[in-house]
């Protein structure tokens, strides 16, 4: 029998199919059902322009359904059928076509948790824009997602680059009683392997595991007796249960370790198969916890206890493992913890979750700078990873930032070295430096002994021993040779090294220092204080009148055309592959200037008379502020008057 829904999911196949077949060749369609959902799939080959502006070589999936409510099941059916096509479609794109009015964000969303770029079409209607209408869609759709907004952990196959095998050698290893450990800085993707090696060992191994997530409240509130008896409690329930993985559920006992730790040896020898114990954010439950003071004196007595076990599990031949995750090794390293001897010294093993290999930073970065339209030449790849110390959170959020300052309508675009560079420049000043400092903050705060070994590299003589630069390289902030390892990781060591300085005389003021603040350096700064406020109202009314009068005209020329046709031929070309917005923060002073005097007749208006427009900017520009030498009274006065008449004016619009 045929339904109102069956009669249209075969109208807007039919629809979809017509009005694609103008930019595409359809090969094959059908209607499908997956899981609960009914939905129509097209097999399509891009014409070669297509193929061009969407980076393609192999066809193409068109998935569509007519709920108006996405469920996250269509990117599982996409991602399903391109699996099945055994490399026939492209593994990294496809189009979906649906009647959700929130459904575009939500696909895109979730196809970047899926590794896949999804180009939504949505319609109310049921009828498909045509030829290049619907070109340009598909453009501003593909282009406009941002593929490198990767939050949280990652763990599938398009996105989890450079530790697939890794993390399959972690997994192999936990089967066989072994104890791992995975160490290294903030965002360093420990998390995302971990996950990785748990679904690995769920997937493909006989064992249970039990995950400790230490960074929740009720987790490392408990004390070291707790936390074993809810670990002990927890594989129980798997025994009882049959499952093969569960989430320690962290009750508080009153029970004395000593009973926590026979009880947690009962429930080991009840296993035939391996028992895996996988601690996420281990610092939490350290000495180095400040807010939770059991720990200081229950770290030794837990791992001392989690020793016992572990080796009397394996003289009754069983196997238990254990998988320790979190920044800071210092408490596995060190030989006493406050006079008592560490249980954990020799038993956990001090291993590092390093930075990306060059080869695989380069790899993320090419793969999905594809689902923007963005292309990366060899040397621009090496200069993204080289920046970010080959960190593979710092090069995301740096590609995404690039990724914002792109203009749209020229991709796809192949990025030169010297462009990349200009943009992450901005991108340091602006976030990454900050995002590095934050990462090395709290390396320091848990692992305090590093950072005067770290800050020390930002000097000239650096003496430091082979013990502590290895230990700096496992965390990324070196490379083998005893480099700063990026151009971030010097930028946060330079701040981080700045502010200790800072506070330091700022609690040791000298007498030279308190008189340093005279009348001429008041006057410098409130000159470079207006100077820069005119500047950035002067950019937003430059860009704003001239997507005004390109709005305005018939057939006149966009903001970006305008802009650059008044600069030389050679910044043209630096210019060219960002969007006004971009291009107007780039501006140099004295090129706001030309671009006024060369579109005179929308600006007189606001300064009157063009002469004295262009002697005051002048004046202004010779930024006395930038310049140490002494400022005669007539200077500071004739920069002030400058600065009045341009701001008078701009007060006007």
């Amino acid at each position: 029998m045929t339904t109102i829904h069956d009669y249209g999911l075969r109208n807007l196949l039919a629809e979809t199919s017509s009005a694609f077949s103008q930019l595409f060749t359809v090969n094959a369609e059908t209607t499908r059902k997956f899981e609960t959902g009914d939905y129509f799939t097209i097999f399509a080959t891009g014409s070669k322009r297509v193929k061009s502006i969407l980076g393609i070589e192999r066809e193409i999936l068109i998935l569509g359904n007519t709920y108006s409510d996405q469920q996250v099941r269509s990117l599982r059916f996409a991602r399903k059928l391109i699996t099945e096509s055994e490399g026939r479609l492209e593994s990294t794109l496809c189009i979906i076509v649906h009647q959700d009015p929130r459904g575009n964000s939500k696909l895109k969303r979730w196809g970047r948790e899926n590794g896949l770029a999804v180009i939504p079409v949505y319609t109310a209607s049921g009828i498909l824009p045509r030829g290049q209408e619907l070109e340009r869609l598909l453009s501003y759709e593909f282009f406009t997602q941002d593929p490198f907004d990767v939050t949280g952990p990652v763990a599938n196959d398009a996105q989890f680059f450079g530790r697939r095998t890794e993390a399959q050698e972690l997994a192999r290893k936990l089967q066989y009683g072994h104890i791992r450990s995975c160490f290294g800085i903030r965002k360093i993707g420990k998390t995302s392997i971990l996950h990785r090696v748990l679904a690995e060992i769920k997937d493909n191994y006989d064992a249970v595991t039990v995950f400790v997530d230490c960074q929740r409240d009720d987790v490392f509130s408990l004390d070291p007796g707790g936390l074993l008896n809810s670990i002990t409690q927890s594989l129980l329930s798997l025994r009882a249960t049959g499952a093969a993985y569960i989430e320690v559920d962290a009750s508080p006992s009153k029970k004395g370790i000593s009973e926590a730790s026979k009880k947690l040896h009962a429930a080991l020898l009840e296993f035939e198969v391996p028992v895996i114990i996988a601690f996420d954010e281990v610092d939490y439950i350290t000495p180095s916890n400040a807010s939770s003071p059991q720990w200081r004196t229950g770290f030794v007595e837990f791992w001392r206890n989690i020793r016992a076990a572990y080796h009397a599990a394996a003289r009754n031949d069983r196997k238990v493992s254990l998988l320790i995750s979190g920044v800071s090794s210092r408490w596995f390293s060190v030989e006493s913890v406050d006079g008592v001897e560490n249980a954990a010294l020799a038993f956990i093993p001090e291993e590092y979750l390093s930075p990306l290999p060059r080869g695989a930073a380069n790899a993320m970065i090419k793969n999905i700078g594809g689902m923007a339209g963005l292309r990366f030449e060899e040397r621009a790849l090496d200069a993204v990873s080289a920046y970010c110390s080959d960190m593979p959170f710092w090069i995301r959020k740096a590609c995404s930032f690039i990724h914002s300052q792109i203009e749209t309508s020229i991709r796809p675009i192949t990025l030169r070295e010297d462009t990349i560079k200009s943009l992450l420049e901005t991108y340091g000043r602006e976030e990454g430096a900050a995002l590095a400092m934050v990462a090395l903050q709290h390396l320091f705060r848990v692992y305090p002994e590093l950072k005067d070994p770290s800050l020390s590299l930002i000097g000239d003589n650096i003496h430091l021993s082979p013990i502590m630069l290895r230990t700096l390289s496992r965390y990324g902030i070196v490379t083998a040779t005893g480099a700063v390892s990026g151009t971030m990781m010097r930028m946060a060591l330079t701040m981080l090294a700045q502010d200790t300085s800072a506070t330091v005389e700022k609690d040791n003021p000298s007498s030279e220092e308190k008189a340093h603040l005279s009348e001429w350096a008041e006057e410098l700064a409130g000159i470079s204080y207006r100077r820069n406020l005119m500047e950035r109202s002067l950019r937003a009314i430059v860009i704003n009148f001239l997507r005004s009068q390109s709005l305005s005209v018939k057939d006149g020329p966009p903001a970006k055309t305008s802009v650059l046709a008044a600069v030389p031929e050679k910044r043209k070309a630096e210019l060219e592959p960002f969007n006004v917005d971009t291009i107007a923060e780039k501006l140099y002073w004295l090129e706001l200037v030309a671009i006024i005097n060369k579109n005179w007749q929308l600006f007189e208006r606001i300064f009157g008379d063009r002469t004295a427009f262009n002697e005051n900017a002048a004046i202004v520009n010779e930024r006395p502020d930038a310049h140490a030498k002494h400022l005669e009274g007539s200077d500071v006065a004739m920069h002030r008057r400058a600065l009045q008449w341009l701001e008078d004016r701009l007060a006007r619009v």
